[in-house]
């Protein structure tokens, strides 16, 4: 049995050579680790290597694997599972919640849009006649144009703004974070092209 898998989102810039996955193993681990874990995003590099992160932050796969990884729908032996994973999956609404436990809850950052436009104080913008107004390239909504940054930094950008309907859908691995102008509109700075919802 699989289980839903979040998108791998990394805070750094770049480009990745890996598609990202959407389902997954309920358990993973290495033969040198003391627990089981609970995946929380994966992917698979163009060379066939898949590597999964786990909720609590480390990850299982890869080329520096020093062990081959293991899965499971279910704990195979008498390891424990790693509470963090386990509360964080559950409270996230990746596993339904055991009966008679009281509810969990888990948030996890990045999978909502975010609260301000990533084109808000750039220069993101197609400027519209008058040369005060902007349409935002981002979210497709019209915002004032204003001189900012200072008189050590200054430029021109679009005010910031909530973002609008039009937000763009996010990039797999940097969500709304690193949009840029690309000939064909807006891409991510890891070269995926950023497209707006139909």
């Amino acid at each position: 049995m699989t289980v839903a898998l979040c998108p791998p989102i990394t805070y750094g810039i770049g480009r990745i050579d890996a598609e990202p996955l959407t389902s997954g193993p309920r358990y993973v681990r290495t033969g040198g680790m003391s627990r089981w874990h609970r995946p929380r995003a994966g992917i698979r590099w163009s060379d066939g290597r898949t590597v999964y992160t786990v909720w609590c932050g480390q990850t299982v796969g890869g080329l520096r694997a020093a062990q081959p990884m293991r899965t499971a729908d279910v704990v195979p032996d008498s390891l424990p599972v790693c509470g963090t994973c386990d509360g964080r999956a559950v409270g996230a609404g990746q596993d339904d919640q055991a009966p008679g436990r009281p509810p969990l809850m888990f948030g996890p950052r990045g999978l909502t849009p975010p609260r301000h436009c990533p084109a808000s104080r750039t220069d993101l913008y197609a400027l519209l006649p008058g040369g005060t107004a902007g349409l935002c390239l981002a979210c497709r909504d019209t915002h004032p144009v204003r001189a900012m940054g200072g008189p050590y930094a200054s430029r021109v950008g679009i005010v910031q703004h909530p973002p609008g309907g039009g937000l763009f859908e996010p990039c797999p691995f940097h969500r709304w974070r690193h949009p840029r102008r690309a000939d064909s509109g807006l891409a991510c700075t890891c070269g995926r092209p950023l497209t707006t919802p139909q």
